[in-house]
Parts: C-alpha cells; sequence; structure tokens
C-alpha cells in the first residue's frame, strides 16, 4: 500500500523575473494611501472603493466651477519593486467605458522609495499584451444529456 511521506510547493524565483506579479496586501495598501493622498492634495475627494468589484479602486470627485461634481475612476497598481502590472478584464472594459475619465496609477518601489506614475485613459495610451489564464473545462450539453437522465 504507497504511503504519502510528503508534499512540495514550487513557487517561481520573483527575483529573476521582474513581470512576476504576487498579490500582497501590504504592497497594496501602500500604493492605494499614496494614490488617496495624491487626490486628497489636488483637491479631489477619493473614496475607496477597492472592495465592490467595480472595475476601478478610487472614485475620486471634484466640484468645478459652476458647481457640478466630476468624477475620475481610478485603478491603482502597486508593486513592492519595479515591473509591469496587469489589468482584469473587468478593469480593461472600465477603462474602455469612462475614457478619459478613467486613470491607472501605478506606485513603483512601494515598499522603498515610492513612485506614483498617473496614466490618462490607459486603453487609447498604452499598448498592453492580452495573456489569456483562465482554464475552464466545458461540458458539452450533448454529453450531460446522454450520460445523466433527470433521475439521481
Amino acid at each position: 500500500m504507497p504511503q504519502f511521506i510528503g508534499a512540495i510547493r514550487v513557487k517561481p524565483d520573483k527575483t529573476q523575473n521582474k513581470d512576476f506579479m504576487d498579490s500582497d496586501e501590504e504592497i497594496e495598501k501602500i500604493g492605494m494611501q499614496i494614490a488617496i493622498e495624491y487626490e486628497r492634495k489636488n483637491g479631489r475627494i477619493p473614496e475607496d472603493v477597492s472592495f465592490e468589484n467595480l472595475g476601478f479602486d478610487i472614485r475620486s470627485k471634484v466640484k468645478t466651477k459652476d458647481g457640478e461634481r466630476v468624477a475620475r475612476y481610478i485603478e491603482v497598481k502597486a508593486r513592492a519593486k519595479e515591473g509591469s502590472v496587469a489589468l482584469t478584464q473587468n478593469e480593461w472594459f472600465k477603462a474602455k467605458r469612462f475614457k478619459d475619465k478613467y486613470y491607472l496609477y501605478v506606485v513603483l518601489n512601494a515598499s522603498t522609495n515610492p513612485e506614483l506614475i498617473i496614466i490618462k485613459n490607459p486603453t487609447e495610451n498604452l499598448n498592453p499584451k492580452e495573456k489569456i489564464e483562465v482554464v475552464r473545462y466545458i461540458i458539452p450539453l450533448e454529453e450531460i444529456r446522454q450520460k445523466y437522465s433527470n433521475t439521481n
């Protein structure tokens, strides 16, 4: 009878790949703080909506001279050092929808010497590489009907 001895998990070497992206809650928090501070410093009222899955992290409003409230929709991407950032499909679709009202705030070197880079309307001003990562298993309806009836 086989016996379980142990398991091993192989993780990519982050130091060798500057484009490797690993979620780090502390780095993301720093990025959000920097973005919110920047918005406040520039006379806008930022609201953290990052947990609502809206396709952006901050909704920032400002009153114009004629009293109208104008919003900017900000997606924040923070990196501990330097490297690429990835947008989800939802974030990219919202950027396309909001156009000049959508901003990508990239915070590089967040853990040491933060540098904020602001990109207005990223879908018009950037040329990203599309990377497909989701794997799904499609079971054809014919197979479902053929192999399983309405009985349990």
